[in-house]
């Protein structure tokens, strides 16, 4: 087991001569023995280590004796050892999480924390072949993709700290031989042996009809989980890059892309931009994010139907306009109430539900060259009668283009140029008593031209706010 140990160290660069190590120890057969190897490793490598226990409290005297024969075999290897007892039981109560989440957050918690306290030391867990094998199973069993069936890696960085796992190639026998041989005397935790939980129905019953077919099927496992795991940190990189590539906008509460662009990508890559997508906008909190929520977003990209939208699990929305896809909190989702204003001519009339201005002048017909196209429109004065109005657009809105003696509707206007249903309502509507006259940067109405002689005209311009 030791050269075992000193050979994934070396071979995936894990610890380098000098590091500081905390070891997870929690007393049980495979952290002892990875305490153990280590101690005899660091005079030949300058390691600094120390031993971290967490008393969960679940199992009373016994989880205390497991604490005790920590501290003690600590002792006897002149390592410091650092405890703590943290009631789980009393957590699980208190926020809903099963036993084994629960215990694995506080755990982890307790060893970070340990690793500052020692300047920022990697963490070793003594997570092993046969854990890897069923770890593989399990979430084979639940459902999981690619990313899943990698199962356990040798490292991870949390909150800037490196957690290792030096004995993950590994096996549950070569551990239980070097206890025997080192004549360690490690606890058992009786609750490894209950049916309760799935892990251990898949090591008690699953894997030894698994072993009568392959004697080796830990290690089949390990080296599946490495082709895995390094296919699908390339395949990560690659759809990272291609997904920068199609996004027209980004902040911390929405990501939009370009459809076209999406569905030019092969299928997989799709799934994994779309799940990168989640990743960040959810902070990674992914757990409730399916197959079918996946599939149901690639679906809604890839329809023909100018817009649609789905709801997910904590909160995202995701809609279709057009060619745009929207990722976004539904909280970010903006309702314009009806409103109303009488303009001031000439003046300017804060519209306080979108947060726009609009200004009313009389020039000459040259002064459209220094605005914005469209921004404003130009209005016969002498034609114009009585008062003009901005509002919020309404059911049944009907305008009559310029160029058009018929009137259309104003939804139809906005489908016809693509007007993404969500900004609708921010586009106010330019009316007088009877007509509608402008949507801004849209359409014009034929009603109140100015004509070619006219020296002077009214103009109406849609400014940002001056707030």
């Amino acid at each position: 087991m030791l050269e075992q140990l000193k050979k994934t160290i070396q071979a995936h660069g894990l610890l380098k001569t000098g590091d500081t190590i905390v070891v997870a120890v929690s007393g049980g057969p495979d952290s002892v023995a990875l305490l153990h190897a280590l101690t005899r490793l660091r005079q030949e490598f300058e390691y600094t280590i120390a031993a971290a226990h967490v008393n969960h409290q679940f199992r009373g005297e016994e989880a205390d004796e497991d604490c005790d024969y920590v501290q003690h075999l600590c002792q006897e290897l002149a390592i410091p050892c650092f405890v703590d007892s943290i009631d789980v039981p009393k957590l699980i109560g208190e926020t809903g999480l099963n036993p084994q989440d629960a215990a694995r957050q506080v755990r982890y918690r307790f060893l970070k924390q340990v690793a500052g306290k020692m300047g920022g030391a990697k963490v070793a867990t003594a997570h092993h072949a046969d854990d890897q094998l069923e770890t593989m199973v399990m979430r084979f069993v639940r459902g999981t993709g690619v990313e899943g069936l990698a199962g356990i890696p040798l490292c991870r960085s949390e909150e800037n700290i490196d957690i290792i796992r030096p004995l993950l190639e590994v096996t549950r026998d070569q551990i239980e031989k070097y206890c025997e041989e080192q004549g360690l005397l490690p606890r058992q935790d009786a609750s490894n042996w209950s049916d309760k939980y799935l892990r251990n129905r898949i090591r008690r019953h699953w894997i030894p009809l698994m072993r009568e077919e392959n004697p080796y099927v830990a290690s089949a496992a390990v080296h599946l989980a490495e082709v895995l795991r390094e296919e699908n940190d390339y395949m990560r990189q690659e759809s990272m890059e291609k997904l920068a590539l199609i996004i027209e906008k980004q902040n911390e509460n929405t990501i939009i892309i370009r459809q076209n662009d999406f569905l030019m990508h092969h299928l997989a890559l799709q799934r994994r931009m779309i799940k990168l997508i989640l990743s960040y906008l959810l902070k990674s909190d992914i757990k409730e994010i399916g197959y079918v929520h996946i599939e149901n977003i690639r679906q809604i990209i890839g329809d023909t139907h100018p817009a649609a939208c789905t709801h997910l699990p904590g909160g995202v929305q995701v809609h279709r306009e057009y060619q745009r896809v929207i990722f976004s909190f539904s909280s970010n989702i903006i309702s314009i109430p009806p409103y109303i204003y009488s303009l001031d001519i000439p003046g300017q009339t804060y519209i306080s539900e979108i947060g726009r201005v609009i200004r009313c002048y009389y020039g000459d017909r040259d002064e459209r060259k220094r605005l914005a196209e469209g921004t404003f429109a130009m209005f016969d004065p002498a034609s114009v009668k009585g008062k003009l109005y901005v509002r919020r657009r309404r059911a049944g809105d009907r305008m009559v283009p310029l160029g058009m003696h018929g009137s259309k509707k104003v939804k139809d206007i906005f489908i016809d140029k693509k007007i993404p249903r969500q900004q609708r309502d921010q586009i106010p509507l330019l009316m007088d008593d009877e007509h509608v006259l402008w949507i801004p940067g849209v359409r014009r109405s034929r009603w109140h031209v100015p004509k070619k002689e006219a020296d002077v005209v009214l103009y109406v311009v849609l400014e940002s706010s001056l707030l």
